[in-house]
């Protein structure tokens, strides 16, 4: 199973969208509004966002973003509290509703250069514009805001974050200051701050630089042990009251390997989405070098899904010759008409399923019209045996009794004391067939009675 990457814009890493404190936000339950910075204000008419929250909110915009960023995905709240390493039941899966909530009464407002380059007067957006829960399946639908999607899709200053790192940070400190180091040491190996202006960026309540890292060291070890990020602190004491903290990355090994195993006159670029790319490539393909620049140069020109779908293309179709077949389907775009062709696929498939679905409805109501009828005309039976006289019942017990095989036939009166079961099976036949004629059985009981009376 692939990694669950997470892209995030830098403004909301290096701003935060909910709050580290619990309590506090439980205490405005009416609404809160924040500045996170000169041009960035956040505000809710609810409770503000916690870390469970952001957790949700991640794990709901992979899901978009795996599905080519959409504005609305649809899952199962099952699946949603499962990866997002939750224990299943009532009480998580009202929280969901209500993290869903929060999210849809966020307003975000921005003033400056943001996500495209370009400089607004002011803009504003939220995050989530509706979702529902569908009777009978459970099954959950989230349309995001598309202003948001947008933020977040295209934006040039960005990271990814990997969610299942992320939701085992289950400090709320330590969630915070990951989503600032790995916003950071996106081009750094070193980084000073004053330790009070920290406090102030994440936010926390320590107002004095002791207490302050007091609380970091062990944050930066959680985030090392837990994440890719490995990280180390070190104090500097200036004067009284005034600490400056250093933090410096490890050299990944990761990034080690890829820069050492590339060809000559080529070296990995550290770009999340292209290193997706080459991992599609067959894996005796994956440091061939030609091939390689090849895709860096599409994936430079054309974007990630254009690549991706031409080299599956690739993969799925060519014979001999890999990096010539991989050039022609990038040129011809053949990777659309693949995932044209796969997307035709899809919706057959749902068309026949929904056909099955609507088929095993039909059948369904079909039996339970059966059920009803059979439960409907056994009442009626009981209700005619209430209502004989016993004059009536011995008539029908009669006949009843001559119905039945010989090899079934006791007496008359013995089969009634011991309440036969084929007796009592034979004598419901007979008032359901005679309930079915065009006769009521009263006048039935009295012709025979007639009858009788007429041969004695």
């Amino acid at each position: 199973m692939g990694k669950k990457l997470v892209k995030q814009d830098i403004n909301c890493l290096e701003y935060p969208l909910w709050f580290q404190d619990n309590r506090s936000a439980e205490h405005h339950e009416t609404g809160y509004t924040w500045n996170n910075a000169k041009g960035f204000v956040v505000s809710t008419n609810f409770k503000p966002p916690v870390k469970t929250d952001i957790i949700f909110l991640f794990y709901l915009l992979n899901k978009s973003q795996e599905e080519g960023w959409k504005d609305e995905i649809r899952v199962t709240r099952y699946q949603v509290i499962k990866e997002c390493g939750l224990a299943i039941g009532a009480l998580w899966y009202k929280r969901l509703e209500e993290s869903l909530k929060r999210w849809e009464r966020m307003n975000i407002e921005f003033n400056g250069c943001f996500y495209d380059g370009k400089e607004y007067t002011t803009m504003h957006f939220g995050v989530v514009d509706s979702w529902s829960i569908e009777k009978g399946t459970k099954l959950l639908r989230v349309r995001f805001s598309p202003e948001y999607l947008l933020v977040v899709k295209n934006t040039t200053y960005f990271k990814y974050i990997d969610f299942d790192q992320f939701k085992t940070l289950r400090s709320s400190l330590a969630t915070r200051l990951y989503q600032i180091l790995i916003k950071t040491f996106l081009d750094r190996s070193v980084w000073e701050i004053d330790s009070i202006l920290l406090a102030k960026k994440i936010p926390m309540k320590e107002q004095y630089a002791a207490q302050v890292v007091k609380k970091i060291k062990p944050a930066v070890n959680h985030i090392s042990k837990h994440t890719d990020l490995k990280i180390t602190v070190e104090e500097r004491k200036q004067c009284r009251g005034k600490i400056i903290l250093v933090f410096k990355k490890e050299a990944g090994k990761l990034r080690k390997l890829l820069v050492e195993t590339a060809p000559t006159g080529f070296v990995m670029p550290d770009n999340e989405e292209l290193k997706k790319l080459i991992a599609i490539l067959p894996p005796e393909r994956q440091d061939q070098k030609s091939l390689l620049e090849l895709v860096a140069e599409a994936f430079n020109e054309r974007g990630f899904d254009y690549v991706a779908w031409n080299i599956k293309y690739a993969n799925k179709r060519a014979r001999g010759n890999y990096i010539a077949y991989f050039k022609t389907a990038l040129q011809g775009n053949f990777g659309e008409l693949m995932k044209e062709e796969e997307e035709v696929q899809r919706k057959s498939f749902d068309i026949s399923k929904q056909a099955q679905d609507l088929e095993a409805q039909v059948q369904k109501i079909k039996m339970t019209e059966v059920q009803a009828k059979e439960e409907q005309e056994s009442a009626q039976i009981l209700e005619v045996l209430k209502s004989l006289s016993p004059e009536e019942r011995e008539i029908i017990d009669q006949e009843a009794f001559k119905r039945l095989p010989s090899f079934m036939q006791q007496s008359f009166k013995e089969a009634r004391q011991k309440n036969s079961i084929a007796f009592a099976s034979t004598v419901r036949a007979l008032i359901q067939e005679k309930l079915k004629g065009s006769k009521k059985l009263s006048q039935q009981v009295l012709e025979s009675e007639k009858e009788k009376t007429q041969e004695s």
